[in-house]
């Protein structure tokens, strides 16, 4: 018989986090769900100069919170983004979005298949799951970058440990840097027949753990993870 899971661990920066549970309850307010974030994003300081890129990048809704905290006024630039949120950040921002994209490496291919050559500007933090720079470069497709965010290591509460040690949860893990983390912090842990549920196939590759492991078809979201807790 299928695993049920009622408890659900959110190790996303909390902002994020607390954002996710809001729609898991909005679907299913019987979850019990818990917030340990494993990063706490830090805004950089930095100049940019801005230069005739023909479009730009954006993985994660952090980079345009970093930019707008530092007060960067790109105007109704063309963009890319990874993720729903992202997106809505950046239609918020003036910005003309070409493309959302549920994980980075589908926004790769259509790069790749749509033999994109002009150049592109890559707004990113200190750790990725995807190095666009060398992956896309690799593709003939040019690209600058800057890092516009760190993303510092946060422990695991006694609560989250709590939780794992006595009941089957399904965790949520958004990027390869929480997957090391995560791997690292409950390396001592039996599995009690927990669900790890990746973003990416780049992200579960960091899993560390022997334990039940799978990637969401179409990125993470609050459907698909509660969907996950009616089987």
């Amino acid at each position: 018989m299928q695993q049920k899971y009622r408890s659900i661990l959110l190790t996303r920066p909390i902002e994020a986090a607390r954002r996710l549970k809001s729609d898991l309850l909005s679907i299913n307010n019987k979850l019990d769900i818990l917030i340990s974030p494993l990063i706490e994003i830090q805004y950089t300081t930095y100049d940019f100069i801005q230069r005739d890129y023909s479009a730009y990048i954006f993985t994660s809704e952090n980079a345009i919170n970093s930019l707008m905290s530092n007060k960067v006024s790109l105007g109704e630039i063309d963009v890319f983004c990874v993720g729903q949120q992202t997106q809505r950040l950046a239609i918020k921002a003036g910005y003309n979005v070409l493309g959302t994209y549920p994980r980075v490496e589908l926004l790769v291919r259509d790069l790749s298949e749509l033999k994109f050559k002009d150049k592109l500007f890559y707004f990113r933090g200190d750790h990725v799951s995807c190095d666009l720079k060398p992956t896309l470069g690799n593709k003939g497709i040019e690209i600058e970058e800057m890092i516009v965010y760190n993303q510092q290591a946060c422990s695991l509460s006694k609560e989250a440990f709590n939780l794992l040690a006595s009941k089957p949860c399904l965790i949520s893990l958004f990027s390869a840097r929480t997957a090391k983390l995560f791997s690292k912090e409950v390396a001592t842990l039996s599995s009690k027949a927990h669900l790890i549920y990746c973003m990416s196939e780049n992200i579960k590759k960091e899993v560390a753990l022997d334990w039940d492991c799978k990637v969401a078809p179409i990125g993470i979201n609050a459907a698909n993870m509660a969907d996950i807790c009616r089987l």
